[in-house]
């Protein structure tokens, strides 16, 4: 029975990502920087009690190594960032790795006032991702992240499947 669990999660653990510890989270309201969190050991980040108005999440992706961040020919692929607005799930390439983003949490913020974006922003040395733009329409919103680290061909698989690349969508800026 033991060898039948442990070869039950090594064949899950195959399929799914590992949370991405130490992801930087950042949320601007009007252009200003109102809260930042680095994700935990189980990826995961939360803003509550959001008072009404427009939002920015920014990341900052922690470097990935070994099967994270390696891509064989057949995973190539040109998107740099997709979304899937059925499952609130945003998927990221970059030189740290490959990435999802799972949306949850979210309160008062309607689905018309939420975009998945890809903009690339610099202050200085620093560059920030920033991967969502959203507006609270009642005091007491709140949205929250999971931040998992993926292989290339889940990400392949992923951008295939949804066929939309934000990165060519959205409007890059540098700040």
């Amino acid at each position: 029975m033991n060898l039948f669990i442990a070869l039950f999660f090594t064949i899950f653990s195959i399929f799914i990502g590992k949370p991405a510890e130490n992801t930087e989270v950042y949320l601007e309201k009007g252009g200003q920087l109102i809260a930042f969190q680095a994700t935990g050991e189980k990826g995961k980040v939360s803003f509550k009690h959001l008072d009404e108005g427009s939002y920015k999440l920014l990341l900052v992706f922690p470097q990935q190594e070994g099967k994270y961040i390696k891509e064989k020919p057949k995973h190539q692929t040109m998107t740099k960032a997709t979304y899937n607005p059925k499952n609130k799930k945003y998927y990221y390439q970059g030189t740290e790795g490959f990435f999802s983003i799972k949306f949850r949490g979210i309160s008062k913020i309607k689905n018309e006032n939420f975009s998945a974006v890809f903009r690339e922003e610099r202050d200085g040395e620093d560059k920030y991702n920033a991967i969502a733009e959203f507006g609270i329409h009642n005091s007491g919103g709140s949205i929250g992240i999971f931040v998992e680290a993926i292989t290339a061909a889940q990400f392949k698989k992923a951008a295939d499947k949804i066929g939309q690349d934000i990165s060519t969508q959205s409007i890059r800026g540098i700040k």
